[in-house]
């Protein structure tokens, strides 16, 4: 409970949190499972992951946080457009998914929106799969297909970078948007019923997404350009689309994305910092724990300004504002960002976001939507528009072409 809480609301935004079921857009806790072996049952509390940033997540920590429903990130670098090895990168990440799913009791593998509200009865954590990095499929609706046969229920578009059929938002925008590929990618996504993730894609991209797709979208995670202006972020004439749509914008926790001041803090304390991390680097070249311990501790030594938790419901308050309140959910971003919004540690804060619409006036339903009621209906509304489907004898024949 956060000192300055109302204990009596508390309690209400606890007893609502309990009863809902929670979804949340995207983890990144694969990156480590598969980097560093790490088991769910383990205690990641106060651990770091090899690239020195906090952990979030951990079957515990899903607990204390309420967890239902969690989309456990297929995350692929940009850098395999450059190595090459991106489907690769994903049949693992999928891999050590599985892997996790069949050590522990506590966990289920989920695809459907039904197969989510079995696992609350049940008590269990539903983890489901969604591609960040639509390059994965490397250009072959094909390999698209299988991917939805191993459970994918989303695609990021692309993440960071531009690539043959789409743009991404703050790289080069040489497509204008998407090729006719791109346009196809998403018409065998809605057939196969893969929910279409805007998160990360340019301004062109969400729109010609928007005009070509018959199922509702998401933005796995993302805040509102309405509050604060980063291109990660969805702007109001998409979110006017919405409604039309369907679409879920699933609010991200990450404060850089969340908060200007934030954002200019951080990037200025990088160039400020760039001499010095880079001789520390080299001092420690070979003990990385080293190395972290001492970058945190020059980080420690410059602070910046961090938005709290309650910047999250700014960006709730605003989609609901523009889209309506059935358009809104949570994409936290755990374990793929080097900080959160605080006092939040980790998943099992999530109740802090709860309290927080409790206490600006959001009623039981309005929360329970946010929580995860609004991508429970997203998801059956896609699987609706793709029941019927044969997986590959119906599908598209088009083949890229450079």
């Amino acid at each position: 409970m956060p000192p300055d809480a109302d204990p009596k609301l508390w309690a209400e935004a606890l007893k609502i949190h309990r009863k809902a079921i929670i979804i949340d857009g995207h983890n990144d806790i694969t990156g480590p499972m598969m980097d560093m072996d790490f088991n769910l049952a383990d205690d990641s509390t106060g651990r770091l992951q090899s690239g020195g940033d906090p952990m979030h997540t951990d079957i515990a920590r899903w607990k204390k946080g309420g967890m239902t429903g969690q989309f456990m990130s297929i995350y692929v670098s940009g850098n395999t457009l450059r190595t090459g090895g991106s489907m690769r990168r994903a049949m693992e990440l999928i891999d050590v998914t599985n892997r996790e799913i069949e050590r522990h009791n506590d966990l289920v593998k989920c695809t459907t929106a039904a197969e989510i509200r079995q696992a609350k009865r049940q008590n269990k954590i539903c983890l489901l799969m969604g591609i960040e990095g639509g390059y994965a499929i490397e250009n072959s609706l094909y390999a698209l297909r299988n991917f939805y046969r191993l459970g994918i229920r989303y695609m990021t578009l692309t993440h960071n970078v531009t690539h043959d059929w789409a743009d991404a938002h703050g790289d080069e925008k040489r497509n204008n948007g998407l090729t006719d590929f791109g346009k196809e990618v998403v018409r065998e996504m809605n057939r196969l019923g893969i929910l279409v993730d805007i998160s990360h894609v340019s301004d062109k991209v969400m729109h010609d997404v928007l005009d070509i797709t018959k199922a509702p979208i998401i933005a796995s995670h993302s805040g509102a350009r309405g509050v604060s202006n980063h291109t990660r972020n969805v702007p109001d004439d998409v979110l006017k689309r919405l409604p039309q749509n369907g679409g879920v914008i699933m609010v991200v926790f990450y404060p850089t994305f969340l908060d200007e001041r934030t954002a200019r803090e951080q990037s200025e304390r990088a160039t400020r910092l760039r001499d010095q991390i880079a001789a520390l680097r080299e001092q420690f070249k070979d003990d990385d724990a080293a190395f972290f311990a001492a970058r945190n501790k020059l980080y420690d030594e410059n602070p910046i300004y961090i938005a709290d938790y309650k910047r999250i419901v700014d960006h709730i308050d605003h989609i609901k504002k523009i889209a309506g309140i059935a358009h809104v959910g949570l994409g936290s971003d755990y374990d793929g960002v080097p900080f959160l919004n605080p006092p939040m540690k980790g998943v099992e804060d999530l109740p802090l976001v709860t309290y927080e619409m409790l206490r600006r006036g959001y009623s039981e339903k309005e929360i329970l939507m946010v929580l995860g009621g609004n991508m429970l209906r997203a998801m059956e509304q896609a699987e609706r528009i793709s029941r019927g489907t044969r997986i590959s004898a119906d599908g598209s024949l088009m083949k890229f072409k450079k």
